[in-house]
């Protein structure tokens, strides 16, 4: 399995699945579906789509009332999106000739275990106390006269990370990350002049592979205390990543790591974006450093 995938188009019979997951979280649909009733045979059944409505709802709004969506919301969404894509490959065979061969492995799963049991927020009650136990960033993009070109999906399971841009709208996640790419801020990140811009479809995926290489650089592990109430609800209370230790909890940048992971975001040749002594090619400003439009 590739950890880094990049979704744009039909192309592929797993492909096709995982737009069909798409489509039904943003439209609310397709719950009669065979994709549908194997999801609730994973143990999402009971999950109603209220929240899925939502998101629907505000991405027909536009990005100036989806800005203000309600982050568990949001979360749940992008969360439900990537387990039922990734539950829809570990029951689809890499090759229609070997129907054993699936294209994830069960023992993947168990890397999800934390990320299920707030999934379970969409059907138990459950309050998430800030720091919020993921990152999101949410940002103005460039909407086409040509439907097709409105809608990009990027995700890597090892990192829990998901680049989503629909219409005018681009959001990019870190599920697990206790918001510490978030905190690391976003002139760190070199994302700052995103917000000045509505972002060109490249511009978006620059960006997106800025945070996507960021989650990667996180040395710690995510812990949390899950609390629950005699009346049934919940309550998440990530704990500080640092802990006792004084070692930064990033990994130092490496330009050469992030421009090939920018390369595959972008689909720009790797060699036209790095430059040894240099640094990274961006298309987020020009040589004077002023932000292009």
């Amino acid at each position: 399995m590739s950890a880094l995938r990049k979704i744009s188009h039909l192309r592929t019979p797993r492909f096709n699945i995982s737009l069909l997951l798409l489509d039904a979280a943003t439209q609310a649909g397709l719950r009669e579906s065979a994709y549908f009733r194997k999801l609730c045979e994973m143990g999402l059944r009971g999950f109603h789509l209220d929240a899925m409505n939502v998101v629907a709802q505000q991405i027909n709004a536009g990005y100036a009332k989806f800005k203000d969506i309600d982050e568990p919301i949001l979360f749940q969404w992008l969360a439900r999106i990537l387990y039922s894509i990734l539950y829809l490959e570990l029951i689809t065979p890499r090759d229609p000739r070997f129907k054993r061969r699936k294209i994830l492995k069960k023992e993947f799963f168990r890397t999800l275990e934390t990320v299920f049991i707030f999934l379970n927020s969409i059907r138990v009650e459950t309050s998430f106390h800030q720091p919020y136990p993921w990152s999101l960033f949410i940002f103005k993009t460039q909407k086409s006269a040509d439907a097709r070109l409105n809608f990009d999906f990027k995700d890597n399971p090892l990192l829990l990370t998901i680049a989503f841009r629909a219409n005018d709208i681009g959001v990019v996640a870190v599920l697990q990350d206790n918001a510490a790419v978030k905190m690391l801020g976003e002139h760190e990140l070199g994302i700052h002049n995103a917000r000045k811009l509505d972002l060109h479809p490249v511009q978006f995926s620059e960006v997106a592979a800025k945070i996507f290489y960021a989650a990667s650089l996180l040395n710690r592990v995510p812990k949390y205390m899950n609390l629950a109430s005699p009346d049934g609800k919940m309550s998440v209370v990530a704990l500080p990543l640092g802990g006792l230790s004084s070692k930064p909890i990033f990994n130092p940048w490496k330009n050469e790591d992030y421009a090939r992971l920018m390369s595959w975001s972008c689909q720009v040749p790797y060699e036209q974006l790095y430059y040894p002594g240099q640094g990274v090619w961006t298309f987020l400003q020009d040589a004077k450093f002023e932000q292009r439009p």
